[in-house]
């Protein structure tokens, strides 16, 4: 499944260290990697797109304690589950 996360960061350096640093524990529960796409016009608005196995282990890794702070502390959180995807050829 894939899960889009729109961010409005306080400061997007700092959150680009802390994100990476979460990446075996996001494995950990179920995702298989994404995206990251900031805005041209504003480096602390950012898109995340993730593949996830499913619902719940994402789910319960958005939960976890030190992940709530962790979106707290860097800025909003808009999350986006997608039911449907697919490609736009030229």
């Amino acid at each position: 499944m894939k899960i889009i996360v729109r961010r409005r960061l306080k400061d997007y350096e700092s959150w680009k260290r802390l994100v990476s640093e979460r990446e075996g524990t996001r494995q950990k529960y179920g995702s298989r990697g994404g995206f990251v796409y900031q805005s041209a016009k504003d480096p602390n608005d950012v898109v995340l797109v993730f593949d996830w196995d499913d619902r719940k282990p994402y789910a319960a890794y958005f939960e976890l304690p030190d992940v709530q702070k962790a979106l707290a502390d860097t800025g909003t959180t808009e999350i986006i589950e997608v039911r449907e995807s697919f490609r736009l050829e030229e």
